[in-house]
This record gives structure tokens, sequence and C-alpha cells, in this order.
């Protein structure tokens, strides 16, 4: 009889791991698809991009060839810079303010703090038309200031938020006997606090890079009237969608998964590289907030 129950106990379990294993390939299927297509597509000629076929037969680069040219490079370059400056910018100036609000100790800081952290309740949308007014007066429109500048002047509201809960949670005997040694705030948080708080600011920078190279409101409110400062995303809508300054071959089928991949492929390979760091920041966030 235990026997039995034992057996039929183990069935039970056998046959639930089987399809939670089944639903959960399913669902990865169902969520890797759109990304094998667009890669297949990639590779076949214009005449069978799109058809039902889930094979190249032969493998075609001339989709490639075609996007590999000097307005494409300018396109990747201005995206690396706007993303490689603000990924420099959310660290400094989130970390700046942050120790500011964790560490020191000046009159109205907990207002500070509260008043950034209104800034939350403001959609980016409602901000929208005030930035374009100003960002025209300052002569900034069709220029990359706009997508860069503003992060080196606070860092973002999130950002100093999670910067601030991770060095709240850095014994003050720290900085303390730093102090006693005759180091200045600057030196202690140049030397002390900046490679306590490496883990989050690495989660900061790979997702600011990566949120930024897949911008595309900012880009298109700001850039739009000048190709010459394009970034990648602008550029793919601007080209295959509103068809400005396309040639008849940047809109075919193939040409189009094939930017769709180039535009993908930083950003697979940036997280693959920093998963380790990305990890441990974020659970490092619910330890130290």
């Amino acid at each position: 009889m235990e026997r039995t129950v034992k057996r039929t106990s183990k069935a039970g379990k056998i046959a639930f791991l089987c399809t939670k294993y089944f639903f959960l390939v399913l669902v990865s299927i169902i969520f890797v698809f759109p990304i094998y297509a667009l890669v297949i597509n990639s590779f076949m000629p214009n005449i069978d991009a799109g058809s039902t076929s889930f094979w190249p037969n032969p493998f075609y680069f001339g989709a490639y060839k075609e996007i590999f040219v000097a307005e494409y490079l300018r396109y990747f370059l201005n995206t690396l810079l706007v993303c490689v400056l603000n990924a420099g910018g959310v660290c400094i100036a989130s970390s700046l303010t942050a120790y500011a609000l964790a560490k020191l100790d000046f009159f109205g800081k907990n207002f500070v703090f509260a008043c950034i952290m209104g800034m939350v309740l403001l959609p980016s949308t409602v901000l929208s038309i005030p930035l374009m007014i100003i960002y025209s007066k300052m002569n900034w429109l069709n220029t990359l200031y706009p997508l860069w500048v503003p992060m080196w002047f606070g860092g973002g509201t999130m950002n100093i938020f999670l910067v601030r809960q991770f060095m709240r949670g850095i014994p003050k005997s720290y900085s303390e006997a730093a102090s006693l040694d005759g180091a200045n705030s600057f030196q202690i948080y140049l030397m002390i606090i900046m490679p306590l708080v490496k883990p989050i600011l690495i989660y900061l920078a790979v997702t600011g890079f990566i949120g930024n190279w897949n911008d595309f409101q900012g880009p298109l409110l700001y850039v739009r009237g000048e190709p010459s400062q394009w970034t990648l995303s602008v550029a793919l809508y601007m080209r295959f969608v509103e068809g400005e300054g396309a040639a008849d071959t940047n809109n075919l089928p193939n040409v189009q998964m094939a930017v769709g991949v180039m535009m993908m492929l930083p950003c697979v390979v940036l997280f693959a590289f920093f998963q380790k760091e990305i990890m441990e920041g974020i659970s490092s966030i619910g330890v130290k907030g």
C-alpha cells in the first residue's frame, strides 16, 4: 500500500514537472520567435523575405552590405556618443547628488529630497513642450545636446533614489574613520563611497545605455529636422517609414530586417557581458535599501 502511494506521488511530481516545463518552453518559443524571424529574414534575398520559409537557402549577406555605408556609420556613432555620455552622466551626477542626500548634513536636506522625488509625479509627456521651448531658445534643437546634457545635472530622479538607498546601507563608521584621518567630504566620496557603490553604478550605467540606445521619443523630438544628427532609432523610422532621404534599396524588407538586427545586437552583447553585475546590482538594491 505504501509503495503504491509513493509511486502515485512520484508519478504526480513527474507529471507536474513535465507540464511546467512544457508551458515554459511554449512561452519561450512565443517570445523568441519574433527575434528568430527578424534574424532569419535579414539573411534572405528580398524576394524571400517575409515569406513562410523558416531558413534561408542559401544565406544572403547583401542586405548587410547595404547598411554598412557612411550614413549608417554616422547614425551609429551619434547613438553611441549619446549612450556613453548618458551612462557617464548617470553615474557621476546621481552618485554626487545621492552622496549629499545620504551622507552629508545640511539644512533642508529632507525637503530637497522630497522635491526630487516629487518629479516622479510629472510624466515625461507633460515636460516635452516646456523642454522644447527651452532648448529652442538655447539653439539646441537639431543637435545632440538635449539628449545627454540634462543627465549630467542630477542624474535622474529614480537613479538618485536607488543610489541614495544603497549609500544609506554603508556604515557611517567608514566615513567617520576617513574624516578622522583628515579626509574631506570629496575625498571620502571618491575614495571610500564610490568603490562601495560600484554594483549599483554598473547597473545604472548598463540599463541607462540600453535605454538610450532604444530611445525613440527624445531623438524624434529634438533632432528630427537634421539628418546628420539622427540616432539609429530615428533613422530607422525616418528612412523606412517616412521615406525621407531613402534610396529604393533601403525600403526592401530584408534591409529593414538587417537594420533591426544591428539595432538589437549591441544591447544583447552588453547584457550578456554585464549580466552578473546587473543581477548583483538588483539584489544589492533589495539588501541595502
